[in-house]
């Protein structure tokens, strides 16, 4: 059933309402809040040019907040009220796809603009074949001289609908990517005196305007080493990282209850239980940096994850990995074979948070472990570089199989933590997270590429060489941005 007239109108008061902004619920919590993050898809979206974009993101990192700070933006650029139409979609959950193409019409007919639109959709993977009525609408003109933004939290469908079913449809449309903050960006959140990241790269940390600028940093190492520890158990969702600015020493329940509950119910809707989902995170925490297979993480799973009995096969683990991975609730990394010089991957492979916080839930549900504080610092690097190697229009659907972010097979069965890059080009990046982390592991991986930009992080050494800097594990995700 298509949304009815009065829940059009409901989630559309600025059409009768100059004072709508007062009661909106996504903008109160957001003034509520003693920080207001940077919404850089907001101030650069083009009001003026037609097209379908689409908005992805993790649940709970702001998509529908972006959505009506763009009707504060269109109000600001002399909009018409009625131009403006916001539908979320989440209340069409199991519908046809034909009641999301009715309830976008009818909401345009109600709304009588007098010209083209600006439509908001929230959530628009809620409706299975969304793509099919979004393409119906365009074929049939009724969206074809409007700004579309569709929002949803599947990397997989959303990547699918743009792709399979929009083609030559988007005209100006982009996608776009909204992710919790990075650790730069919390840091700088929550201790104003921390100055911006640079985002440079490996190399650009191994170059001379680099190493002079690390070096500068050095003053801010107690701060940022401080940052580093908030951020391991806040991570950065924007309700997190208001309550870490705002001082609290831990995440709130409600702060952690919205996540885990966008995380079971995505599990539930593939027909895993409750249990089964807690299992699978605590296994997920349990390897954490460590190598894994499909097969064996799958036999060490003791609570069946769908509708079967006993441990779930080695395909069923990786379907419901991928699922998350697509939800943006976890990434993969594979081994490159050693010896191979194409891009040919093994079969090996790690399996990391996307976001610290997801990690202190899973430690919440599992009653004697302890967090490997290590483990979870070369997860929080590795999610630092993918965002900053991977291409801007791949980082979108490469949380399952990332293009620029691998780990090295050695040919004596070792490993280097991260090669980022084109193989051609690798900066290498080695994780020794403790007060005396050595120099072997870093010596290693300059071995084995010789010339190419090494890093090893450590805990709080650093130091330059011909070879190799050892640079303070917090001041490298602070300077990767």
């Amino acid at each position: 059933m298509a949304l009815s007239e009065e829940e059009i109108f409901a989630q559309n008061p600025w059409w009768s309402s100059p004072a709508w902004r007062d009661d909106d619920p996504h903008l109160t919590l957001l003034e509520a809040q003693p920080l207001r993050l940077r919404a850089d898809f907001v101030t650069g979206l083009d009001l003026s040019d037609p097209g379908i974009h689409i908005l992805r993101g993790p649940r709970q990192v702001g998509k529908s907040t972006d959505l009506k700070l763009l009707v504060e933006r269109a109000f600001a650029a002399n909009f018409d009220a009625r131009s403006i139409v916001y539908l979320s979609l989440d209340l069409l959950e199991g519908q046809h796809l034909a009641e999301l193409a009715a309830t976008v019409k009818r909401a345009k007919e109600l709304a009588n603009p007098p010209g083209p639109c600006l439509i908001l959709l929230d959530e628009v993977t809620a409706v299975r074949g969304w793509q099919t009525a979004v393409k119906s609408l365009w074929d049939q003109g009724s969206i074809r001289e409007d700004v579309v933004v569709c929002t949803g939290s599947s990397a997989i469908d959303l990547q699918r609908g743009a792709a399979e079913r929009l083609p030559g449809r988007r005209q100006a449309g982009f996608d776009h990517l909204a992710l919790p903050q990075s650790f730069a960006s919390f840091a700088h959140a929550i201790n104003k005196d921390i100055p911006v990241s640079p985002g440079l790269t490996v190399a650009g940390l191994r170059a001379p305007d680099g190493q002079a600028l690390l070096r500068d940093m050095r003053i801010y190492a107690p701060a940022l080493e401080s940052a580093l520890r908030r951020y391991l158990r806040f991570g950065g969702l924007p309700a997190s990282v208001a309550e870490a600015a705002n001082g609290v020493h831990e995440p709130s329940e409600a702060v952690k209850r919205v996540l885990d509950d966008s995380l079971i119910r995505e599990l539930q809707r593939k027909g895993a239980s409750l249990p089964a989902g807690r299992a699978l995170l605590e296994r997920v925490m349990r390897s954490l940096g460590s190598k894994i297979s499909w097969s064996s993480m799958a036999r060490e799973m003791d609570v069946p994850l769908g509708r079967g009995k006993g441990r779930p096969s080695h395909q069923t683990l990786r379907d419901y990995i991928e699922l998350l991975a697509g939800g943006y609730f976890l990434f993969v990394t594979y081994f490159w074979r050693s010896g191979s010089q194409t891009n040919e991957q093994s079969r090996d492979k790690k399996v990391f948070f996307a976001d610290p916080l997801l990690h202190t839930i899973a430690l919440d549900h599992a009653p004697g472990l302890s967090a490997d504080t290590a483990a979870l610092v070369e997860n929080v690097i590795g999610m630092a570089l993918l965002r900053r190697y991977e291409p801007a229009d791949r980082l979108i659907e490469t949380f399952i199989l990332p293009e620029r972010l691998h780990i090295w097979q050695t040919a004596r069965g070792g490993e280097i933590d991260f090669a980022c890059g084109p193989r051609s080009e690798l900066d290498l990046v080695e994780v020794k997270y403790r007060e005396q982390p050595g120099l072997s592991a870093a010596a290693a991986a300059a071995r084995t590429h010789p010339a190419r930009p090494t890093v090893l992080a450590t805990k709080n050494t650093l130091q330059f060489g011909e070879r190799y800097t050892l640079l303070p594990a917090h001041t490298l995700l602070w300077a990767l941005g």
